[in-house]
């Protein structure tokens, strides 16, 4: 299993749909931090669970927890990913450097997300209603898998979740610690 390189991961800068900068340590300063990290803006397999992770948001944020999605796409497509899912409140990152993906030990390549469950996950997805978006290189990397990582003010990691294909999510009890 990878590790996070919380100071690299701390020291990243992530850009808004505007591309303005945010280091990321300023995130959790206050409170504790589920990032959510996608594939790419227009990934089937992200938009499901960006969509499942904000209709639940409540049950995260009454723990104390805030939520922030992080894709590789270039800015402009942030506000078209959160339009399309009409998550428009959702607060929306991207790191097109890929350095905080890196830093938080996240699986990129072609060996890395092609797979029998990447190509299962794919068609459950499409059979449960979920729609692939637009695709292409400025919505971000397909090769990028993503994950989830919980942060807590105190700089610690408080749960670690690496996507070993596409459409791989921790299990719903596990993000309950949060």
């Amino acid at each position: 299993m990878n590790s996070v390189s919380i100071v690299t991961f701390s020291n990243s800068i992530i850009l808004d749909e505007n591309s303005r900068e945010t280091k990321v340590s300023t995130l959790w300063q206050q409170q504790t931090v589920l990032f959510i990290f996608l594939r790419h803006f227009g990934c089937i397999a992200c938009r499901a669970h960006a969509n499942q992770i904000w209709n639940d948001r409540k049950k995260y944020e009454v723990g104390g927890a805030r939520i922030i999605f992080i894709g590789n796409g270039k800015p402009e497509y942030v506000k078209f990913f959160k339009e399309d899912l009409k998550i428009q409140d959702a607060p929306v990152y991207t790191d097109p450097s890929l350095m905080c993906f890196k830093a938080a030990g996240f699986k990129n390549g072609f060996r890395a997300l092609v797979n029998m469950n990447s190509i299962k996950n794919g068609i459950n997805l499409y059979k449960q209603g979920h729609k692939q978006g637009q695709s292409t290189k400025d919505t971000g990397t397909h090769w990028q898998l993503g994950g989830v990582l919980v942060v807590k003010p105190s700089g610690s990691v408080a749960y670690h979740y690496i996507s070993e294909s596409l459409g791989d999510f921790p299990p719903e009890k596990d993000l309950v610690l949060v």
